[in-house]
């Protein structure tokens, strides 16, 4: 890399080991691009050498590499060689010819106050006595020399001579600081030194053949730490010299052109590549631009892309940009021998590689190549702090980008060629060092999005691939709208090495937790069946059961979960359940929301500890509250597939499982099981017809009761009845019949061997309007066939010759007109009491009474009575109740009617 630093007193005294291209005039200058400011400056200083009109005192001032020592390199080779100098450079031969010219060259770098010099043969002490040996005129200064005094203005202009004279002063400062330390008399050595700089400044305006050009540092950041020193040199000199600045601007580009590059090669290949880049740029503006004006400056952005292709080819402008721009405000930063040397490494590395990219840009930097990385952190400084950030975030194999590198480049080998999570995360890496003047270090999405385009890539790819870094990269930072890395590890590596900490066990136990939440209030679920037993049977209540996360097909079919129960039993109620199936996909995303959801709350939990910053704070809070949200949003989605058991009608098998896709289903604001129970809305009902009801209970001649427990065990057991959400259902259905007189109802029943009768047929209703609530669907309750409800209640009214038989017709007999049933079970034909006077009121009763088994259904009148009056009614229920009971019948029959009652029940069995 010393290749881009040149040595003026190298060069000067032609020492071994300086490279050729600054020693020899010709190879010099064919590898200088003369800038406009060089060419003006070289101008106007052999101008004044011929006894022409101008400045005598030049100061260059830029930053370290900004080209300094290299024009002064140039005038030195002009003045010396300038025949070689104008055959490799025709741009000189207009500039004028002083003839021979004397030079002195005076270096901070090499000259040492306390150290003598005696290259010219005579033994120097200071920068005066120096002049005077290089010009010939030592004796005029010998004992200033020897004392340290600096001589006055006569005393210089004497050692100047009337002839055309080059003085040449390199890094003043340099000495001046090393010299202040030095004592004499009353002064110090460096106190001397800046007395003779402005001394010689003075006498060089008044020789009208002399010139003096003298370097300083462009700023006090430069300066380290001798920023007084600076100010002082600056303040001396500043009366009489002019300011210069070798190379600016877009100059740059042309510099680093001629130096890396011996030839740029087919002009129309340039003018293709601008195009091309240009037209990437034009697209993806255009495509975001809404108005007008955003459509114009989307087309001047393209166009002036283009133009800064063409200039800068085959390097992108924005790279020269950053580096010019941005790393100029470092310290560490040598402007344009710094990019001469990072981007010498950048070049030779990709061309070793083969890289075939049309321009290199911020994003095709490799840092893997050793080089490269050594010149970027000589260049930006900071090598400890930022060496571990980018091995662990671009160029070790784990690093995220990587990880981005594969998931985009999955299904397109154009996209995983171009490496688009390294190119990123590689450009976001040369912006985070400097700023342009007023802004945060960083770069913006858009700057960066059109720093790294190129042809076959697109600005949504590029997007993707920031979103993805932001949670695959340890050291990555967005902050203020601005991407950079820290050397400081993100909330991404704190939250992704907690949730590391979390097993499996502890997340799976929070995605049930989410979903048992989503699926709270809704009856008739079963959540994470283990085995068939994990299904509830026999319970009149359409049941949906939401298989495991890890279930599978292969280990377990879902046939099994609907034929069985528990420990293998056969399962009764079959037509009475749907099993939803698990979408793996979408649960491990539930389980990754989880999991970062835990690790986050987890870090706030810890904020004391971590010392977090409320920015931090909050962004941890955001991240949990987005993991939340995407959790929640993973579980809605993680069952894919709803199966319900259908009656087979080819025969081979009395059912088939039944699909129903949940993904097809329109899901915006709607429960998971909101959208289970829309795919079954074909197949499972809320209502059934009174005739379907008559039709399946098969009622008729001769089957002329259905024992109400047994039709309900049908509806859930046999895939040829109607799937029904709950028995309530039946219960309405039931109603709906003994209104329109469809069939009779009646709770008391008798049984001898297969044949069923009412134990009391007065308690048979038929044609009369019943609640829900009023229908009993346990096994002492039945539906009647309506000619037998009819024949059985005629029979109340005139009583047979001979005792009915049980489940047979009466024989024929003359059919009296039954009377129609009241609301409140009396009649309304002749004789019906007339309506209570007030006297006849009874306005409070407290009624207690002890019935055995034989009162129970007139307890039932009494109830049904009082259940159509209107006024308080309190009930307090003792039961006591001896036998041997079934323990499913009693529970249905007894205690789920209690419980649809009142919450206030207290049962104990044994």
């Amino acid at each position: 890399m010393g290749t881009y630093a040149a040595n003026l007193a190298g060069v000067f005294r032609g020492r071994a080991g300086i490279a050729p291209v600054y020693t020899d005039a010709g190879r010099f200058y064919q590898a200088t691009y003369l800038t406009k400011k060089m060419g003006e400056l070289l101008t106007d200083v052999m101008d004044v050498l011929a006894g022409g009109t101008g400045s005598h005192v030049l100061q260059l001032r830029t930053p370290f590499g900004g080209g300094k020592t290299h024009s002064l390199v140039a005038l030195l080779h002009l003045v010396r060689d300038r025949a070689t100098s104008v055959a490799a450079c025709p741009d000189l031969k207009d500039i004028a010819d002083p003839g021979d010219v004397q030079i002195a060259v005076l270096s901070g770098e090499e000259l040492d106050p306390l150290s003598p010099m005696s290259a010219t043969g005579i033994e120097t002490h200071t920068l005066w006595g120096e002049l005077a040996a290089q010009l010939g005129r030592y004796e005029l200064v010998e004992q200033h020399d020897l004392t340290g005094s600096a001589p006055g203005g006569d005393v210089l202009r004497q050692v100047i001579g009337d002839g055309p004279t080059l003085i040449l002063l390199d890094e003043v400062l340099i000495y001046v600081e090393k010299a202040m330390a030095l004592q004499r008399a009353e002064s110090t050595a460096g106190r001397q030194a800046m007395l003779f700089v402005q001394a010689l400044t003075e006498a060089i305006s008044a020789q009208p053949r002399a010139a003096m050009v003298y370097s300083l540092q462009a700023s006090v950041g430069e300066a380290v730490g001798a920023e007084g020193l600076l100010s002082d040199l600056d303040k001396l000199v500043a009366r009489v010299d002019a300011k210069r600045e070798p190379v600016s601007g877009d100059e740059v580009l042309r510099v680093v052109q001629r130096r890396l590059f011996a030839e740029l090669g087919d002009e129309e290949i340039h003018r293709e590549v601008a195009r091309s880049y240009s037209d990437v740029l034009r697209r993806q503006l255009l495509a975001t631009a809404e108005t007008g004006d955003a459509r114009r400056e989307a087309e001047a952005a393209a166009d002036s892309l283009e133009n800064r292709v063409l200039a800068a080819y085959p390097l992108h402008p924005d790279l020269l940009d950053l580096m010019y721009h941005r790393w100029g405000s470092l310290p560490s930063y040598q402007r344009t021998r710094g990019a001469l040397q990072f981007l010498a490494a950048v070049v030779h590395a990709l061309w070793k590689s083969g890289a075939k990219s049309p321009l290199i840009g911020p994003g095709d930097v490799d840092f893997t190549d050793e080089a490269s990385r050594g010149a970027f952190f000589s260049q930006v400084g900071e090598r400890e702090r930022y060496t571990s950030v980018l091995s662990s975030d671009v160029t070790s194999e784990g690093a995220g980008c990587t990880t981005v590198d594969r998931t985009l480049g999955a299904d397109s080998p154009t996209i995983a060629q171009l490496r688009v999570g390294t190119r990123v995360a590689t450009a976001i890496m040369l912006y985070s060092f400097g700023a342009r003047e007023g802004e945060d270090r960083g770069v913006l999405e858009s700057d960066l999005v059109r720093s790294v385009l190129v042809p076959g890539l697109t600005r949504n790819i590029v997007i993707s691939a920031l979103h993805d870094l932001r949670e695959e990269e340890l050291y990555l930072h967005y902050t203020g709208r601005r991407y950079r890395f820290e050397p400081t590890p993100n909330l991404t590596k704190l939250v992704r090495d907690e949730a590391s900490k979390l097993n499996s066990n502890e997340v799976l136990t929070e995605v049930r937790a989410e979903l048992d939440k989503q699926l709270q209030g809704n009856k008739g679920v079963a959540l994470w069946p283990e085995t068939p037993g994990g299904i509830p049977d026999e319970r009149p209540l359409f049941t949906v059961a939401y298989l495991h996360p890890d279930w599978s097909e292969d280990r377990d079919s879902p046939e099994r979960f609907i034929e069985q129960a528990s420990k293998g039993s056969p399962r009764r109620y079959r037509n009475g359940l749907a099993l939803v199936l698990p979408d793996k996909a979408q649960f491990d995303l539930a389980r990754h929301a989880i999991r970062l959801r835990l690790a986050a709350k987890s870090l706030l939990d810890q904020h004391r500890k971590y010392n977090f910053s409320a920015e931090q704070i909050e962004e941890l809070q955001d991240k949990a509250a987005n993991a939340r949200r995407d959790g929640s949003a993973a579980i809605g989605a993680a069952y894919s597939t709803v199966a319900i058991p259908t009656r087979s009608r080819s025969g081979d098998a009395p059912y088939v499982l039944e699909p129903s896709d949940l993904r097809t289903m329109l899901a915006a604001g709607r429960a998971l099981h909101e959208r289970v129970v829309e795919a079954l809305s074909q197949r499972v009902f809320s209502s059934v017809t009174t005739a379907k009801l008559v039709a399946l209970a098969g009622l008729g001649p001769d089957r002329k009761t259905v024992i109400c427990a047994d039709l309900v065990d049908w509806f859930y057991s046999y895939y040829e009845f109607t799937k029904l959400w709950d028995k309530k259902v039946i219960a309405s259905a039931i109603a709906n019949a003994v209104k329109t007189s469809e069939l009779g109802y009646v709770v008391g029943l008798v049984r001898e061997g297969e044949k069923i009768a009412p134990r009391d047929a007065r308690q048979i209703r038929f044609g009369e309007r019943l609640t829900v609530d009023e229908i009993d669907l346990s096994d002492d309750a039945a539906i009647l066939w309506h000619d037998y409800a009819r024949e059985c209640l005629q029979a109340t009214i005139e009583p047979p010759l001979k005792e009915p038989e049980f489940d047979e017709p009466s024989a024929p007999q003359p059919t009296p007109q039954l009377p129609t049933p009241s609301p409140h079970g009396g009649t309304s034909q002749g004789g019906v009491p007339a309506a209570p006077t007030p006297s006849d009121n009874v306005r409070v009763a407290d009624i207690q009474a002890v019935l055995d088994r034989s009162g129970l259904f007139n307890l039932r009148r009494a109830l049904s009575w009082l259940s159509d009056q209107s006024g308080l009614v309190r009930i307090e229920l003792n039961i006591h109740a001896e036998g041997e009971f079934d323990r499913v019948s009693f529970r249905n029959g007894l205690v789920e009617p209690l419980e649809e009652a009142t919450e206030n029940l207290d049962v104990n069995t044994q």
